[in-house]
């Protein structure tokens, strides 16, 4: 006897032990060689005659075997793959076709059953009624020669989803996506009158893809029809997946709310590894289903969260009611999760839960809710009667309330945080001696905050602390005091009902002062509606009369737009308003700061007369009028007299102007007195506060320009070119930065840029010629400045010009490199007498001073002229160093050490005063 080799033995163990499909028919095979008997032998015929032979199959169709069982029908029967209590399922062929099916057939012994024979009817009717992609189709109904019915239907090589479970329960998200599909096929069914009834893992087929197939629809019910087959049919289903009425109610009462249930078990158990019930027989699963409530699907499951849970428990509620009222509902709920977005499903309320317990105990319920009721109503009225009580209270405190924002310190620029404590201590002791009042302070600044009581910041503290008025306030120090500026102000920021202005000695007590102003009296009686409480300001004619009203608004934003014909189109409106209301400040100041900003553009005597009789008029009118103020500030201004200009502004503040025009006069004072580090605290203020972008990005670049704070500087000067391209300051100062920087054909470039688009600005042709003459290019340079000497003779050194080179020493320096010594020292000459005929002792005027009478060879009177201009206010020692009209006397020993000092100046000024620093990264947050 041969034996068999332990390969190949191992082998064929291994075939039987794990059948697989023949290759070519797709039937079950145990031989090593992978094909089927029948295929084998067939294989085993003559290739020759395999044209003119018949096939093997067709060979033994003519065979008269005594036992045909391997054939249903018009089906090869492969293999059994199901079996249970009503029928049995094969794996099959479809003869002609050879498409592989499943063909579901009664069970022999089940032939004499009438109803059982019905309900496999009545589940081939069902199923084949349905066309839906998540629903097993049928193919044939059919009987046997025997008689016995039997259908095809969809093979799903996937398995059940019983089986599949375990390996999904890691993932719920894919298990919540088979049960939406799930439930989508349900309410196709539903929505075609067939309630399934039978609803479990094992009646869930998967295809090939996994996609899920809903099958097994034996216990199908028509939801239209009440037929003697449904009521008299006794199998009630799976226990543990049918709902609970489903086991005690007939047929013809069952909802489309039953399958929900079933839904709601099959996703309970593929989260959590079992259903929702357990236990020793049917009966015992069925009771625990009727009488308790399903166990919370997270006591189970670690993956799943408080949604999916809320899921299936409205799945799983007891009272058919309480559970979704459509699978389509349930399956809506399911995708809303595997979206993220809310579950319209909601826990169970705690007053549903009491009513249930209620239901069941009623007699204790009963009692409980007498007391209960008896009690409430004794709570109620003392609650309600402390309730009234304490809203009485609460609507005089709220009608009497302050919040006191942290008052700016005007010397600091920054928030006098211990005045405002002892302002609102002082006001909320005295005010709640009056009677119910809330006076609140700020912790600390909001996120607007400027101290002059801008809109913004007045808003915002009060919807932070909820108070009818704000109180601001700002302090500094005057001669031997300080001076304390209060302002009464709506919670909307639009009215300013008054204010205080109190000056105290270094002995008084802020306390005292307050004391004799009277004002938390006259705070408290304003808030309790007396109108003449508090002192008023001067009330405008021009705000009251419409048309004055009207010429003043319209002027005021001509104004911002800083053009030769906007500025007299603006002076021709203030103009009009003041014959319309003769009497009006606001007008009058309004038409001094136009002439002004005209006189500016293009000098004129007759223009900066008006502008100073304006002012003068306005401030006889009203001494304490904010804007009379800034026009004196304007005046001042013009004279050079920063100074006093200074303390205009500041008056103007303290008198209650919270524009950021007074902030930007205030920021520009300073940078003229050589302060630079504290004007760019208040430009800083007053970019807060201003409505239009970057109005204050340019001046913001040159105070860093002059702390050589470059990086700063330069993204300043950009967003001033984004936001403002109308205006040529963006460009033109980084056009000057690069020059400073000794990046000159970068500085070049820029020019070359921006000429075409600015080719009628003045300013602009002098950022031209002062890049060719500090570069040296004289020749250009010489051509450039003789054009503009043309314009305007005495023109290129106002303050604060970007190209600030007075043309006449520009020329006499050229001249002198040309070797032109008279007509050199007759121009520098010239410069001289025009500057000493204006009268003007700014520092710009002595730099350019100083600069003629280095060309005219004076060099003491010219380093005294420098150093005069250094102690004005020049700081820009990179400018000084780059200035060719200096090359004259640039290597004698005073100039360097004038030049030394002024640069550790700049130094000294960075290093004493951190909050530069501090603003700036403030500032890199806004934006």
């Amino acid at each position: 006897m041969k034996t068999i080799s332990p390969g190949l033995s191992d082998s064929i163990a291994s075939v039987l032990a794990d059948p697989r499909p023949c290759p070519h028919c797709d039937s079950s095979s145990h031989i090593a060689g992978g094909l089927c008997v029948g295929c084998l032998l067939e294989a085993g015929l003559d290739p020759a005659d395999a044209g003119e032979s018949e096939s093997l199959t067709d060979i033994l169709a003519e065979i008269n075997l005594p036992d045909q069982n391997w054939r249903l029908g018009n089906y090869e029967i492969l293999e059994e793959i199901g079996r249970g209590g009503m029928g049995v399922i094969y794996r099959a062929r479809q003869r002609h076709s050879r498409r592989i099916v499943a063909v579901k057939r009664v069970l022999s012994y089940h032939s004499d059953s009438r109803e059982t024979l019905a309900r496999f009817r009545r589940e081939a009717q069902a199923a084949a009624s349905l066309d839906h992609p998540n629903i097993l189709p049928i193919y044939e109904v059919s009987e046997s020669e025997d008689g016995l019915p039997f259908f095809s239907m969809k093979f799903a090589p996937g398995g059940t989803l019983q089986q599949v479970a375990p390996a999904l329960r890691n993932e719920p998200r894919q298990c919540v996506a088979l049960v939406a599909k799930i439930a989508r096929a349900v309410q196709y069914a539903h929505g075609h009158g067939i309630l399934h009834r039978d609803l479990k893992p094992g009646n869930i087929l998967l295809d090939g893809r996994g996609e899920p197939l809903v099958s097994d629809f034996g216990l199908a019910k028509w939801l239209d029809t009440t037929s003697d087959l449904t009521r008299t049919l006794t199998i009630f289903g799976t226990p543990g997946y049918i709902a609970p009425e489903q086991a005690s109610a007939s047929a013809a009462d069952l909802k489309p709310t039953a399958d929900i249930y079933s839904l709601g078990a099959i996703l309970f158990d593929l989260l959590a590894g079992r259903p929702p019930f357990l236990g020793a027989h049917a009966l015992s699963v069925i009771r625990q289903a009727a009488e308790l409530p399903a166990p919370k699907l997270r006591t189970l499951s670690k993956l799943a969260d408080r949604d999916l849970e809320t899921i299936c428990a409205r799945c799983l509620e007891r009272d058919p009611k309480l559970r979704y009222p459509s699978a389509h509902d349930l399956a809506e709920d399911l995708e809303r999760w595997l979206e993220g977005r809310p579950i319209i499903a909601r826990r169970v309320s705690p007053p549903v839960r009491i009513w249930r317990w209620a239901k069941r105990t009623p007699k204790l319920a009963g009692s409980l809710a007498a007391c209960l009721i008896f009690g409430g109503a004794a709570v109620a009225w003392q609650i309600e009667s402390r309730r009234l009580t304490t809203t009485v209270r609460e609507e005089q405190m709220a009608a009497h309330s302050v919040a006191v924002l942290p008052f700016l310190n005007l010397d600091d620029v920054a928030p006098d945080l211990a005045t405002t404590n002892l302002v609102a201590d002082f006001l909320r002791a005295r005010m709640s001696a009056l009677g119910l009042a809330r006076v609140i302070s700020a912790r600390e600044p909001p996120a607007k905050w400027t101290g002059t009581g801008i809109h913004d910041e007045v808003q915002a503290i009060e919807r932070q602390l909820g108070t009818v008025t704000v109180l601001s306030g700002t302090v500094r120090r005057f001669e031997h005091g300080k001076r304390l500026s209060l302002h009464l102000l709506k919670s909307d920021g639009t009215e300013a009902p008054g204010h205080w202005v109190i000056e105290l000695d270094e002995q008084s007590a802020i306390s005292t002062a307050l004391i004799r102003k009277d004002v938390a009296r006259s705070i408290y009686n304003v808030l309790d509606g007396h109108k003449d409480a508090l002192n008023r300001t001067f009330a405008d004619p021009g705000i009251q009369d419409d048309v004055a009203r009207a010429y003043i608004s319209a002027g005021r934003g001509l104004l911002d737009r800083r053009t030769i014909p906007d500025l007299d189109r603006a002076i021709s409106c203030f103009e009009a308003a003041i014959r319309a209301a003769p009497k009006s400040v606001t007008a009058r100041s309004y038409l001094a700061m136009a002439c002004l900003g005209r006189n500016y553009l293009l000098s004129s005597p007759e223009l900066t007369r008006r502008a100073q009789k304006g002012a003068r008029e306005a401030i006889e009118l009203a001494p304490d009028d904010p804007a009379a103020n800034r026009a004196l500030f304007f005046v001042a201004q013009s004279k050079a007299q920063y100074s006093e200009a200074l303390e205009y502004g500041m008056r103007a503040i303290e008198l209650g102007d919270p524009s950021e025009r007074a902030c930007g006069q205030i920021a520009y004072a300073w940078k003229m007195l050589g302060r630079p580090d504290t004007a760019i605290l208040w430009y800083q203020k007053a970019k807060v506060s201003q409505e239009q972008p970057a109005d204050y990005d340019a001046l913001l670049g040159d105070c860093f320009t002059d702390l050589g704070l470059d990086e700063q500087a330069r993204q300043a000067y950009q967003a001033a070119a984004n936001f403002r391209p109308d205006l040529p300051e963006g460009w033109m100062g980084l056009c000057r930065l690069e020059l400073l920087a000794g990046n000159e054909e970068r500085a070049r470039e820029i020019c070359r840029d921006k000429l075409t688009t600015y080719s009628g600005s003045s300013v602009a042709g002098q950022m031209q010629g002062m890049v060719e003459f500090f570069t040296r290019n004289y020749a250009k340079a010489g051509s450039l400045y003789s054009g503009l000497l043309a314009e305007e003779r005495e023109g290129g050194d106002k303050a604060g010009s970007y190209g600030s080179v007075n043309y006449l020493s520009a020329l006499a320096r050229i001249k002198m490199e040309q070797g032109d010594v008279a007509s050199s020292r007759a121009l520098a000459e010239e410069c001289l007498a025009a500057i000493a005929s204006k009268g003007s002792q700014d520092f710009q005027a002595l730099y350019t001073v100083a600069a003629a009478e280095a060309l005219r060879g004076q060099t003491e009177n010219a380093l005294t002229s420098l150093q005069s201009s250094i102690d004005k206010g020049w700081i820009d020692h990179r400018f000084l160093l780059l200035d060719p009209r200096f090359d004259c006397i640039r290597t004698e020993p005073r100039f360097t050490k004038i030049l030394s000092g002024l640069a550790a100046r700049v130094v000294d000024l960075r290093r004493h005063h951190p909050a530069i620093q501090l603003a700036t990264n403030r500032e890199k947050q806004n934006e």
